[in-house]
């Protein structure tokens, strides 16, 4: 609650500011006669930026969570920035840089953000940056702002906050088995267009597998596997499922979904990017070899 007042609270002094400075650069500029706010020049831009990213960057500092608040190693780490200043511009992020436990975001501010007046509402929005997944240890992350530079003059870049992190180990209490690399991501083979799988690897190394082929009539079928095991660190195998139910469109039925066991399957992980699934799936046999599909 405290943090939503403060941010509020920053308008304030922002509203005045840029109201006084209207009244100034009209005064400077009577002589030239009525100018609109957006054609001033930029080096009155420029004094502008200066007062506005100190109060900004001030009000907004510290404002960061992460998510989820302790991760597992293999698990994606996001910060979120709350109430971050955008003044109705897209958020780009221009560079993630680790130095052993060290994480820097810098984020990308049009100079066109310091223009005159009260920035609306909107301006103020939750950001998520997904900073990847990590072993077990203590992070910190460092999140600063940076506006586009000009021909005539760059601006430095500003910290708008940081966090710290730690990852807890997921493999000290493991027995068995486990992976050694998230295999989570859809795969396909470049030679079947159409058909492919959409692999889901949880934190927990539980795989959540959906196949999508067509049907002896052509009509598009999913199956799924799950759940199942690690046989080694590249070896998973399960059961394998039919599902039907409710038709798109229709209100959704409970009682017309039904779940059919109709095989089995298991993935041979070669390496990172390639394996191969062999399948007995309501009484045929097959083989597909694999691969990660590149957008």
């Amino acid at each position: 609650m405290m943090k939503i007042r403060h941010a509020k609270l920053i308008r304030i002094p922002f509203y005045f500011l840029a109201r006084n400075l209207r009244r100034l650069c009209k005064n400077v500029d009577n002589g030239i006669g009525d100018i609109r706010l957006s054609s001033f020049s930029f080096a009155k831009r420029v004094l502008l930026i200066g007062m506005t990213f100190g109060v900004m960057t001030t009000a907004q500092a510290e404002n960061i969570t992460i998510h989820p608040a302790s991760p597992m190693s293999l698990e994606s780490v996001v910060a979120r920035i709350h109430g971050y200043y955008t003044c109705g511009h897209e958020v780009v992020v221009t560079q993630v840089q680790q130095v052993g436990t060290a994480i820097r975001i810098d984020l990308r501010a049009p100079i066109s953000c310091a223009d005159f007046g009260v920035p609306p509402p909107t301006s103020f929005i939750d950001i998520d940056i997904k900073l990847g997944q990590f072993p077990s240890g203590l992070f910190s992350v460092d999140i600063f702002r940076t506006s586009l530079p000009n021909a005539s003059i760059t601006f430095e870049s500003t910290q708008v906050g940081s966090a710290q992190f730690t990852v807890t180990d997921s493999y000290a209490s493991k027995v068995g088995p486990i992976p050694l690399v998230d295999y989570t991501d859809h795969w396909w083979n470049p030679q079947e267009s159409g058909m492919g799988f959409s692999i889901m690897q949880h934190p927990s190394d539980r795989i959540f597998a959906a196949w999508f082929v067509y049907g002896q009539t052509g009509q598009p079928t999913w199956y799924t596997l799950q759940p199942g095991q690690w046989l080694s660190s590249t070896l998973y195998t399960g059961p394998i499922y039919k599902t039907s139910g409710t038709n798109l469109g229709a209100t959704y039925n409970p009682g017309q979904l039904e779940i059919t066991p109709v095989g089995t399957g298991t993935f041979i992980f070669h390496n990172y990017s390639n394996a191969t699934f062999n399948y007995t799936i309501e009484g045929k046999e097959g083989s597909k070899n694999i691969t990660r599909l590149s957008f």
